[in-house]
């Protein structure tokens, strides 16, 4: 019972880890985290489709 429950709250909130971060790093002005903004939005969409996956 605690496997489904995992996935059904880690990820989401990985997700949101995710975005809050791609918004920190599109907030700087170096080019450097410009840069390292393309990489949350991937990892949070994957993580927050996760839970919708198992469902289906």
């Amino acid at each position: 019972m605690a496997a489904p429950g995992f996935f059904f709250v880690a990820p989401p909130c990985l997700a949101i880890a995710s975005f809050t971060g791609f918004t920190a790093c599109r907030a700087q002005r170096r080019r450097v985290f410009k840069a390292l903004a393309a990489v949350p939005p991937t990892a949070g969409l994957t993580c927050a489709l996760v839970p919708i996956g198992i469902i289906v």
